[in-house]
């Protein structure tokens, strides 16, 4: 996909924080003995000079736990990249749960929605990449289990995708989990048809169906 520029880092339907450095909103005032809350203990996990943990969303799953995704970009001098490292914090503290590819030229994630949003106990990451111009693409990042696969490019190879405000991207809801990614494409797209919407039906398995002008039935 050709990148968009993205005129300002926009984070809609997160489920607790998205932020870049410095404390957290919601963080624990109790006692010294309480615990950090859960970004914090992953991003301290991350000592090594060459990675550093840009930024973190959470989101609480009904078992108790709380997963925490980490923007993980180089600090290498002249190496513009980053991934997504996905955590699970539990009373036993931090384990690794899965990351996706190292994506070149990314300087930063943004986030839409951070949720579990195909029903599998996971959540998963409907944002944007950006480089250091502020050119930006839309991503979908399905929580997993070992490596994290971007399914935008996989579902519309090809495409590309507005993430400007007036033409945000979506979460089509579902009854009971989300339905669709909602997506705003320019002129002259691969269907042949007119700029506008298509819809990429959400898979149970995390995978996105091909792009259409018809919205999916989400009942």
């Amino acid at each position: 996909m050709v990148p968009r520029r993205l005129p300002h880092a926009v984070a809609l339907a997160l489920t607790v924080l998205a932020c870049r450095g410095g404390e957290r909103r919601g963080a624990s005032q109790g006692a010294a003995a309480a615990p950090a809350p859960a970004a914090e203990q992953v991003r301290a996990r991350y000592t090594a000079r060459d990675l550093v943990a840009a930024a973190a969303w959470t989101w609480a799953a009904p078992a108790g736990i709380t997963f925490v995704l980490i923007d993980a970009q180089s600090t290498i001098e002249g190496v513009v990249q980053a991934r997504a490292d996905l955590w699970v914090v539990s009373d036993s503290g931090p384990s690794s749960v899965g990351q996706s590819e190292v994506m070149s030229s990314a300087a930063e994630f943004d986030a839409f929605a951070f949720e579990d949003l195909n029903g599998d106990g996971l959540p998963d990451l409907f944002g944007s990449v950006a480089d250091s111009a502020g050119v930006a693409y839309p991503v979908f990042i399905p929580g997993a289990r070992g490596a994290m696969r971007e399914e935008i490019a996989i579902a519309a190879a090809g495409w590309r995708f507005e993430t400007a405000d007036d033409h945000l991207p979506q979460v089509v809801p579902g009854a009971a989990r989300a339905c669709a990614l909602q997506l705003w494409t320019e002129a002259s797209p691969p269907d042949g048809r007119d700029a506008g919407w298509r819809y990429l039906p959400i898979l149970s398995d995390g995978r996105l169906g091909p792009p259409s002008v018809d919205r999916p039935s989400c009942t």
